[in-house]
């Protein structure tokens, strides 16, 4: 059986590499991510792997970590990307990406793990 911690440790690695990938994605600019086409399902499926695996670690993980922005996480997950994706608000998602996601990736670099098994 795989210990939450473990569990933490493999969504963040999982962050991590969908973070990366957002960034490679997005690298073309703005103007072709806001146009709908591959560029644009590339980053948004890139982002909602990132948020579905924050919303999956432990509480435990997110009491240790408060900087890493868990609710914005969890608000561009429900209110843009998964539940509501229609109505997303793709100037928010660049500027997510553009400006918030190098931060979050260094946040996730610096994370800080306990070993006891914590809900």
């Amino acid at each position: 059986m795989t210990t939450k911690p473990t569990r933490d440790r493999l969504r963040v690695v999982a962050m991590i590499q969908a973070s990366e990938e957002a960034k490679r994605d997005a690298a073309i600019g703005q103007d072709p991510f806001l146009k709908p086409g591959l560029i644009q399902k590339a980053v948004l499926l890139d982002l909602i792997h990132l948020t579905e695996s924050a919303e999956k670690v432990s509480s435990g993980l997110k009491r240790a970590n408060p900087r890493v922005p868990w609710e914005r996480l969890s608000r561009l997950r429900n209110r843009g990307l998964v539940h509501e994706y229609i109505e997303a608000d793709l100037e928010d998602i660049w500027t997510f990406v553009r400006d918030e996601l190098p931060r979050l990736r260094r946040q996730l670099d610096r994370l800080t793990y306990s070993d006891e098994d914590s809900a």
